[in-house]
């Protein structure tokens, strides 16, 4: 018996790999001593055939996982094809593969294996899908996220599974220890980078569009959050000056979210949202009020104002 394991979604296929491991060593191998991982990186084709023909050691069956020989050379690919023709009943084999099908579409193994009964891809989750995949993540945590609160979270962290998983184990143990059964906006914006990123955006676009009041209480939110005049300033620069080389970038063609966040040495979440933002703003606008963030920042470190009384004058003037 011989099974496939792919896709792009490698935190859900590595969950199901580790399953099928700790299947096989609880019905065939309560030694230990029958489960073998061999990566094609650096592999030796000679000692492939040893293990995949060896018999167990005091057991029915051994179980072999080859790790990415679905991209290995043809002339190997060629022998493994060879080799599952006279596989032993005793070897279950599992081929293991961190991509998709279009990465895999030339493997000649790939062609033969992917129809067979016991292959399964893992594909990429992205929308509704993986919302509902971090709704259901907490639930087995024992605690509850709502659907807005699960789409606010992959708005912020992207579609990387590893690190939406990260998260999710973060803010479903804060959240116990804080006695809640439910993930809230506020836990967002304190335990996951991004958060406050995507409140300044909003800050800037209420500005923007006029909405002074709606700018205020957000300033009020991000003051009541712990997060001091001072370092609202900081990060306002900070975002500016992130908005001015997104904004140059765009205007010399670039359109890739990807390859801005790479130039500009952001995620790509925030560098999306830059891209929505620069069309609001001119480059001249931009820059004056990244200059009057200079001036106040200045101000405050003299002592010569507030910090409260300048934020709120900045915020009224980019709001008018």
């Amino acid at each position: 018996m011989f099974f496939l394991l792919f896709g792009e979604d490698t935190y859900k296929s590595r969950q199901k790999l580790s399953a099928m491991r700790e299947r096989f060593s609880s019905f065939r191998d309560s030694t230990g001593l029958n489960a073998s991982l061999i990566s094609a990186k650096g592999a030796d084709m000679d000692e492939v055939a040893s293990t995949f023909f060896a018999s167990p050691f005091l057991a029915e069956r051994k179980l072999l996982i080859l790790d990415g020989f679905l991209r290995s050379p043809a002339d190997a690919q060629e022998r493994l094809r060879e080799m599952l023709g006279r596989k032993p009943e005793s070897t279950n084999v599992i081929f293991y593969e961190d991509a998709g099908a279009e990465a895999l579409a030339k493997s000649p193994l790939f062609a033969i294996m992917k129809e067979q009964k016991f292959t399964e891809e893992c594909a990429k989750m992205g929308g509704a899908q993986l919302e509902r995949s971090v709704v259901d993540e907490c639930a087995v945590r024992g605690v509850t996220i709502s659907a807005s609160v699960a789409r606010t979270l992959v708005g912020i962290v992207g579609e990387d599974s590893w690190q939406i998983h990260e998260e999710i184990e973060k803010i479903c143990a804060y959240a116990k220890a804080q006695g809640a059964d439910a993930v809230t906006d506020k836990m967002l914006e304190t335990l996951v980078p991004g958060t406050r990123e995507e409140s300044l955006f909003a800050l800037i676009d209420a500005c923007t569009e006029g909405r002074c009041g709606d700018a205020a209480a957000m300033l009020e939110r991000l003051l009541d959050s712990g997060t001091s005049e001072l370092q609202i300033v900081s990060m306002l620069e900070k975002q500016y000056r992130t908005m001015i080389a997104v904004a140059d970038l765009v205007a010399r063609g670039e359109r890739d979210k990807n390859v801005i966040a790479k130039r500009v040495g952001i995620h790509p979440f925030p560098a999306g949202k830059a891209m929505i933002s620069v069309r609001r703003h001119s480059p001249a606008a931009l820059r004056a009020r990244y200059d009057e963030l200079l001036e106040i920042e200045r101000k405050v470190k003299t002592g010569a104002a507030k910090p409260n009384a300048l934020l709120g004058l900045w915020l009224a003037k980019t709001a008018a």
